[in-house]
């Protein structure tokens, strides 16, 4: 008989659980702080006595906590302990520090916002103990940098004609930029961060200094261990390379001499996603790895797939006048020999450890059908979209999947305007989607609608969670129609309102009687509680696991009276449902490594990332079966990307998944690919 991980762990986690603790005596089995604020609920004293022993024996500990848990209460408590008359200085997203200084002062804290350099210098002639609260954005600020690139033309036959596209070029050597793929340079790429040519050039340039990095000014003006400790809220934010606010949380760490990471949200699905967390932060990492060993990381801890391609001839035979070509890149998945790094520095919590008293909490996806001339359209535009996409696929560029995946993505939702999907490189334009009457509704919006009037029968108040905020805006358009179905909404813009003004904002809308309100799930996933919305809607999928688990939880916190529904709602004929289980499936299993053992363990991540596999599904390395026939692309027999569409509305649990029976042969292009047994089933 098969039993998959979870029942597994049902019938036999206690013996396992007994032998463990015998080989592996608890460090704490009882909480060993006083706390001088509120009073602990929960495991919240435990583990803040598990991280005073973490910041005690070792340089780091990580507080791996739920939303809503508490983590600044138990992080206050933690350095409390540590030192009751120290100086401790937080680094945090900006729309938080007036909440730390807050709480920080219901702890019996001192506490002050860092903003300038008077701010700053005052901090020797304050009493302790003291809380520095330093924005992220304020400590990296200083001189800019632009890319310094020599754009030049190359002209390319097509079957179009003959075309040109813009090359970067090294302004010292003239040869062209490459990526790590052997593509030339993009232009967002090079503006994200800084780049050197082949010949060790650096192609960006300095402007001139207009503002002061406060992390700069800290180190220059106080002494090292004037801080016992930084305290990092939301770590996992700090887990790029690069990255300008990663390094600087690095490097007030190495000043500081110890750190205090908290995140709830630790694992993204990619071992390369914990390297420079760990880097950066871990006790001892840095004397197993260089700065730039993140490929020997991921080889030992996470997953590796070696793909080798064989042309074939027109005949189908291996060519013999070509070579094969061999490929390497990461897969979700983690090691579970990875753990030993990470538990002795880590304390993990779920919002059932700390109350017990909370509601119901319920995801579910709302799956609805394209209609008409409005679903005419849209098999149109994606037929388009997937010529265009092996157009680009042939000449070997992948730098189009951007821009293609998100108009599939979002193209359904845009009835009421014109989407047009250029080619970045020659501007050409590859596919259009032409606006319908301003006057239709397509079947979502109808959805969104009938959910917030059943809602509001209720007496709950709704927030609509949407991805496009720009040139297509879905939360005017949103709001404009639920405004004329005599519903008081309110958008939310990260230009109108600042981070920092946010719970104020939310608060007076609350006041003035606002029944929904409609935002980008990025302006809201960390330190607001919006249990003042009982119903969260994702109108628009996040695929990003960090932000959807955050945004998802907003509601579902201590305080919180009433069930907390999530609905996710998703076009039957469209990316959009099979990109909610690409997304389920992640995180369910980046659950994990934070202690939820799910089915398929710390190494069944999703297939692959959203954005490849949906990209290889548009461009036909998986076709889109619209009429119910047999899905091309894919071997007969194996499931096909769209089902036939059911009639009217139906409604499916997020998180449960089919799995593969036994294991199949799939066609991929011109490659047959084994799928094992156990594979979630990502495409039904």
């Amino acid at each position: 008989m098969e039993l998959t991980l979870t029942q597994f762990m049902e019938q036999h986690g206690a013996v396992l659980f007994a032998q463990a603790e015998t080989q592996f005596p608890p460090v704490l089995r009882s909480a060993e702080i006083q706390s001088r604020g509120r009073t602990p609920l929960g495991v919240q004293a435990l583990a803040a006595s598990a991280m005073l022993r973490a910041l005690q024996d070792g340089r780091a500990g990580f507080l791996v906590a739920e939303m809503s848990t508490g983590k600044t209460k138990m992080a206050l408590d933690t350095v409390m302990n540590f030192d009751p008359k120290g100086r401790y200085l937080v680094l945090c997203p900006p729309h938080l520090v007036e909440k730390w200084k807050r709480e920080a002062e219901m702890e019996g804290f001192g506490a002050v916002i860092l903003d300038s350099p008077a701010s700053v210098r005052s901090l020797p002639h304050l009493a302790t103990p003291l809380v520095a609260i330093l924005s992220r954005e304020k400590a990296k600020l200083g001189p800019g940098w632009e890319p310094g690139l020599i754009w030049r033309r190359k002209f390319v036959k097509t079957k179009y004609g003959t075309e040109y596209f813009q090359v970067p070029t090294c302004p010292r050597c003239g040869q062209v930029v490459k990526d790590k793929e052997g593509m030339p340079l993009e232009k967002d790429a090079a503006a994200r961060k800084k780049h050197k040519c082949q010949c060790g050039e650096p192609i960006w340039n300095q402007k001139a200094p207009a503002r002061v990095a406060l992390a700069d000014y800290l180190k220059r003006y106080l002494p090292k261990g004037f801080f016992k400790a930084l305290i990092l809220d939301e770590a996992h934010e700090y887990k790029a390379g690069e990255s300008a606010q990663g390094i600087v949380a690095g490097v007030l760490a190495d000043w500081t001499g110890r750190v205090l990471a908290l995140t709830g949200t630790l694992f993204g699905g990619y071992a390369s996603n914990l390297f420079h967390l760990f880097w950066r932060f871990l006790p001892g990492f840095r004397e197993e790895y260089d700065r730039n060993e993140v490929s020997r990381f991921v080889a030992e801890y996470g997953l590796l797939e070696r793909v080798e391609t064989t042309p074939l001839d027109e005949d189908g035979r291996v060519s013999r006048r070509k070579s094969s070509s061999v490929t390497t890149k990461e897969r979700p998945g983690l090691s579970p020999l990875l753990l030993p790094k990470l538990l002795p520095h880590t304390a993990f919590v779920r919002l059932r450890e700390v109350v017990e008293a909370l509601p119901p909490y319920s995801e579910k996806v709302r799956i609805t059908q394209l209609e008409g001339e409005h679903r005419d359209r849209v098999v149109r535009f994606y037929h388009e979209l997937s010529e265009a996409m092996r157009e680009a696929l042939r000449n070997g560029s992948k730098k189009l999947l951007g821009a293609y995946l998100q108009g599939a993505l979002n193209g359904p939702d845009a009835s009421f305007a014109d989407l047009e999907v250029f080619d970045p490189e020659s501007k050409r334009l590859v596919a259009s989607l032409s606006a319908m009457p301003a006057e239709y509704q397509h079947p979502k919006e109808h959805e969104l609608i009938r959910l917030v009037q059943q809602e509001r029968a209720k007496g709950r108040r709704v927030l609509v969670y949407v991805q496009n905020t720009d040139k297509i805006n879905q939360v005017a358009r949103l709001e404009g129609l639920l405004k004329a179905e005599g519903i008081q909404a309110k958008g939310l813009y990260s230009t109108t309102v600042n981070p920092s003004e946010r719970e104020r904002w939310l608060d007076k809308q609350l006041q003035g009687g606002v029944e929904v309100v409609i935002a980008h799930p990025r302006l809201v996933q960390t330190g607001l509680d919006l249990i003042g919305f009982p119903t969260l809607v994702f109108y628009q999928t996040e695929y990003s696991v960090y932000t959807l688990r955050q945004a998802a939880r907003r509601s579902w916190r201590i305080g919180q009276k009433h069930p907390v529904q999530v609905v996710f709602l998703a076009y039957e004929e469209t990316l959009q449902t099979p990109a909610l289980k690409l997304i389920a499936t992640k995180t369910k299993s980046s659950l994990a490594l934070e202690g939820e053992l799910v089915e398929g363990g710390l190494t069944a991540m999703s297939e692959e990332d959203p954005t490849l596999l949906l990209a290889g599904a548009l461009a036909g390395t998986i076709r889109l079966d619209w009429d119910g026939q047999e899905s091309l692309g894919v071997e007969e027999g194996a499931p096909a990307l769209v089902s036939v569409p059911e009639v009217g509305v139906r409604e499916i649990t997020l998180l449960e998944l089919p799995t593969l029976k036994e294991e199949r042969w799939v066609k991929v292009g011109k490659k047959k690919v084994l799928v094992p047994a156990g594979q979630p089933v990502l495409f039904s």
